[in-house]
């Protein structure tokens, strides 16, 4: 028998605990930025994970327990970056307004 991903068997063994974070991607308007790339890194592991928002803007990253720098960018807009923890038992959701300007021009916002 098989069990999925974090799961205990009867024998009280286990998997690897992962968890998820996610979040939506918008302009100021409230549009849907499509086809943003998120980029997620793990400080402690060092684990880069990039994902591409879809067509509602969401994105999701199934993640070890780590605290993460999360990068949302996307061509015609400012560059984000914000900061989040991924716990053990927990799910993070963490959205993102993507502001009209240069892509070098990053606007960082710390929690």
């Amino acid at each position: 028998m098989s069990f999925p991903a974090g799961a205990t068997n009867a024998h009280g063994s286990s998997q690897k605990v992962r968890r998820a974070i996610s979040g939506r991607i918008t302009d100021p308007n409230g549009a849907l930025v499509v086809g943003a790339t998120i980029t997620i890194v793990g400080r402690s592991s060092h684990t880069t994970v990039v994902k591409k928002s879809g067509v509602k803007g969401q994105y999701i990253a199934d993640l070890d327990p780590d605290t993460y720098d999360v990068t949302a960018a996307a061509p015609g807009f400012k560059t984000v970056t914000r900061s989040t923890g991924v716990l053990r038992g927990s799910h993070s959701y963490m959205d993102f307004v993507l502001y009209p300007g240069d892509v070098g021009s990053p606007r960082i916002i710390n929690p």
